[in-house]
């Protein structure tokens, strides 16, 4: 029964680790969620170190360490994260405020707390069964990799918080069929108090409340600023592994989401819905009752800049969301649309609310397919007269730097060079970014164009750019052929 312990918590422990990372997605920006890991080796290795000072005494008892130590980890799986999210970190002070310095070794340290009891665990388990190692090491690895798929697979099914009742319960688990082994020094027969322990803390995972669990966004994000607004009420919640999703409605201070709309616009959206993902506002659901005149808008955005060359084009969307390029491309007539969103929960929340927003998704011209953006175009052989990259994250995580460390293959080179070769004659890649304040994007997205334009065979790069910038956004214009002096105009 140890060996399969050991499985269970090394599940816990792997499952913990990318929940976290779900977690603090949610909670701060998903640029920390790249430091559990290195959080998790803190633990892993100061437990390491604690069992090297203590394994004399612990050696003859290992089997009873076990179970205290896989009991602990159930209770701080759950205990220290709630205690982290009360930690006043904020991260946008990092730069100025020593003391955001604290609260960062503060929640590191929380948090590290399970994985110091998970690994001594299974350093436990390798000290009291020196000549089983190669078992230990099985059970170890394939518990991790069971766990990794057990995480992933509830977050389908379950919300965050669920999945860490979960994890707690595994603890559990874990620390029950320990109780039970009969191997080692100390288990010449069943512990019947070990056993009721455990069995006894079989609700500990379920006893916490919801509130202490559930993933407070930083007050910082775009979420907990919308809520403020009066009359602001939450309509949906749903989760997933890419993110969790809250669709928000805002009938007294009505949302008006259009980014980068110019100063001159006639009008602006008609009613809307901000739909908000992992706590920052992804898009809006905008009202479309079939009638293309409250649209009018979306030509006032920089966005909208390839359709004064283009005619009824073939378009490839690239980050769907809600809706608002495939809105865009209908305006203009185009002849055919393919929608592509990595996110099926955005897609089946704009759908649950067609009843009462209209379904952008709903026309013959349209084909909707959920797959990643890059991944889609290297497995089609369909050439398109425009291929646009829709705003793909929230102004504010991108204005504040925030994206700075997070990397993303749709921007390559080599992505440029997949996206040039679907490209039709005469035909244009839109890509629209905010516009920042020194230009940062809008630069590097030039360079890395014109770099692709030249293994291309372009002679003469410049002739095939255009850069709009307009009051939030800038669009950069990749065109197959070079501009004419008529385009340009």
């Amino acid at each position: 029964m140890i060996f399969h312990a050991v499985s269970v918590i090394s599940a816990a422990a792997i499952g913990y680790e990318i929940l976290l990372m779900r977690l603090f997605s949610i909670v701060q920006w998903n640029h920390f969620a790249a430091m559990i890991i290195s959080l998790a080796l803190l633990g892993y290795g100061a437990s390491g170190a604690f069992l090297a000072l203590a394994q004399e005494r612990l050696r003859p008892r290992y089997r009873s360490a076990f179970v205290a130590s896989a009991l602990l980890f159930s209770i701080a799986a759950p205990g220290c994260f709630a205690l982290a999210q009360r930690v006043p970190l904020n991260l946008l002070a990092f730069a100025w405020e020593p003391r955001e310095m604290l609260h960062l070794a503060a929640t590191y340290l929380l948090l590290a707390v399970p994985f110091f009891f998970a690994a001594a665990c299974v350093a436990l388990a390798l000290m009291g069964l020196a000549g089983r190692l190669h078992r230990v090491y099985r059970q170890d690895l394939v518990g991790a990799g069971l766990g990794a798929a057990v995480v992933i697979g509830g977050l389908f099914v379950l919300s965050p918080e669920g999945c860490l009742r979960v994890i707690a319960l595994m603890g559990v688990v874990g620390a029950g069929l320990a109780a039970m082994d009969r191997r080692g020094a100390d288990a010449a027969r069943p512990r019947p108090a070990a056993i009721v322990l455990a069995l006894g803390l079989l609700a500990t995972p379920l006893a916490w409340p919801g509130g202490w669990l559930a993933p407070r966004p930083s007050p910082y994000k775009g979420l907990p600023q919308a809520l403020d607004v009066a009359g602001a009420r939450v309509l949906e919640r749903a989760s997933g592994p890419l993110g969790s999703l809250v669709l928000v409605d805002s009938p007294e201070v009505p949302l008006r989401h259009a980014p980068g709309l110019s100063l001159a616009a006639p009008a602006g959206p008609p009613a809307q819905r901000g739909l908000f993902s992992d706590g920052e506002l992804l898009g809006a659901l905008t009202r479309f009752d079939g009638r293309f005149e409250p649209l009018a808008y979306l030509d006032w955005q920089s966005s909208a800049a390839p359709y004064a060359i283009l005619d009824k084009p073939s378009v490839l969307v690239l980050g769907a969301g809600t809706g608002a390029e495939v809105l865009l491309a209908r305006l203009h007539g185009a002849r055919r649309i393919t929608a592509v969103e990595l996110n099926p929960g955005v897609v089946a929340m704009v759908r649950r609310e067609a009843p009462r927003m209209g379904d952008p998704f709903d026309d013959a011209r349209i084909r909707l397919r959920i797959a990643e953006g890059r991944g889609f175009v290297a497995s089609s052989k369909e050439r398109h007269d425009l291929v646009q990259i829709a705003l793909l994250d929230a102004f504010g995580a991108s204005s504040a730097g925030l994206q700075a460390s997070q990397e993303s293959y749709l921007y390559t080179v080599e992505a440029f060079e997949a996206y040039l070769a679907h490209l039709s004659g005469n035909g244009i890649l839109g890509i629209t970014r905010w516009a920042k304040i020194p230009p940062r994007d809008s630069l590097r997205l030039l360079a890395t164009a014109a770099d692709a334009l030249a293994r291309a065979g372009a002679p003469a790069p410049a002739r095939h750019l255009a850069l709009i910038r307009g009051f939030r956004t800038a669009t950069l214009l990749v065109k197959r052929a070079p501009f004419t002096p008529d385009e340009v105009g």
